[in-house]
């Protein structure tokens, strides 16, 4: 989520490179071997966590990313409470759904093209781009009443943070070891949950003494001032090691190379088995609270609390052992899990035992997330990493569409709560069975490279 300076070489400026004699390859490693790829064989593959003696995935470069990570998903978390702040504007009902939906929208729309153009080389100044026009939007929520005025706030947020998140992915694919790709990203999704946990408490507490929400969305725009100061080193490193790569690497895949990527089943499956996550978990994060007041509990949000312990406590303690497992077989089963507890939340009858299943869903999804991601790790070709993990956040953005919008028309339609969580599951039966073929390319001996 940051950008970095133009450089005169075609390794840093992430722009076509056209000189007529290429480099040669690394002494045993394929042409095509890329940043974040399987290791090839040789102690110095920069896939290889011991890579030149970096220490495994404790690196600078992950810290900072994941310490960006909460930074700016702070600035997303802030708006758990946008729609009622829509309402106290008397912004009509018809609108507030729309401008509700305008930031992830423009996401959605900008994230497969933007994801074309992100090289390990120009990844670190899209972030730059992101944080400057995210804290641009921050900024201008306090004076934004009028519907015209919103809409394009929320569009210009929405620009900003796919940028941001498009380019921290970029890094992130190239930068994590191979063979800890599991419990990377497994650990840098902490960094999104966290912001989700501490934000809306500590909203509600300075709240009474500001104007507004809209002084209290500004408030997040001082945030990315720390994130901007880590990407002055995080951007020398990247281009040290972009420096490193055979320059066929450091050049945007063409359309071409994209259609191809894409024709590869297991590329596809996991895209879907991601979407279909998503739109699952976005069934029970927008209609959880109700039922749960349904059944008396008296803090409907603790099911997320305990969800969201279960899961961060689980990725920072086993995350390590999902790299050393059958990962393709290990996501089919917790995919399985899933798709029998969901539809067991409308039966939980009380809140002792519903807030007892968030513990069995948040231990299922810290299982799904990250091996879904190490799995495009793994079967993408190098060139296409940064690429295809964009795809899999298109996926997210499409799955936080799909899942509230059907799930509000069904109730609508009269299906009870517990009818809602059956649809729920079904998404996750269907996302374990895209994922089920996926596990025999992950098993394939390199998987991923050219």
């Amino acid at each position: 989520m940051s950008q970095d300076s133009p450089l005169d070489s075609p390794q840093d400026s992430g722009q076509d490179v056209t000189t007529s004699t290429a480099p040669a390859p690394e002494p045993g490693r394929e042409p095509g071997a890329g940043p974040g790829g399987p290791p090839a064989g040789p102690p110095d593959d920069p896939s290889n966590g011991q890579a030149n003696g970096q220490p495994g995935i404790w690196t600078y470069e992950f810290l900072s990313l994941c310490a960006i990570s909460v930074l700016a998903f702070c600035n997303i978390a802030i708006f758990y409470s946008f729609y009622s702040y829509l309402t106290e504007l008397g912004i009509p009902p018809a609108w507030r759904g729309p401008l509700l939906a305008l930031e992830p929208f423009t996401a959605l729309l900008v994230r497969p093209v933007l994801g074309r153009f992100l090289t390990l080389g120009n990844s670190v100044r899209f972030m730059r781009a992101g944080l400057c026009l995210a804290t641009l939007a921050l900024l201008c929520y306090p004076f934004t009443t009028a519907i015209a005025a919103l809409a394009l706030v929320r569009m210009l947020h929405g620009l900003g943070f796919v940028t941001l998140v498009g380019g921290l992915m970029g890094v992130l694919t190239a930068v994590l070891p191979h063979d800890k790709s599991a419990q990377g990203f497994g650990l840098f999704s902490v960094s999104i949950l966290l912001p989700y946990a501490l934000m809306p408490p500590f909203v509600e507490l300075v709240l009474p003494h500001l104007p507004g929400h809209g002084a209290a969305y500004a408030l997040a725009a001082p945030l990315m001032l720390p994130a901007f100061l880590l990407l002055g080193p995080l951007g020398r490193r990247t281009r040290a090691l972009a420096a490193t790569l055979h320059p066929s690497h450091l050049i945007k895949p063409s359309w071409t190379e994209v259609r191809q990527g894409l024709r590869n089943p297991s590329v596809a499956l996991l895209i879907l088995a991601n979407l279909f996550l998503v739109a699952a978990h976005g069934i029970v994060f927008f209609f959880m609270r109700d039922f749960a007041l349904l059944i008396g509990a008296g803090n409907p949000g603790m099911f997320f609390s305990y969800a969201n312990a279960a899961t961060i406590t689980l990725r920072v303690t086993c995350g390590h052992l999902l790299d050393s497992v059958d990962k393709g077989r290990l996501l089919s089963l917790a995919f399985l899990g899933l798709a029998v507890l969901v539809p067991l939340f409308g039966w939980a009858g009380i809140p002792l035992v519903l807030f007892g299943m968030a513990v069995l869903y948040g231990s299922g999804m810290a299982l799904t997330m990250p091996l879904l991601n190490a799995g495009m790790l793994q079967v993408s070709p190098p060139r296409l990493r940064a690429y295809n993990a964009n795809l899999m956040m298109v996926a997210v953005d499409a799955g936080f569409f799909a899942g509230p919008f059907l799930g509000g028309m069904l109730l609508a339609a009269g299906l009870s709560h517990a009818g809602l969580f059956g649809v729920s599951g079904g998404f996750m039966l269907l996302a374990g069975l895209c994922a089920l073929p996926v596990g025999r390319e992950m098993r394939r001996p390199g998987a991923g490279q050219p």
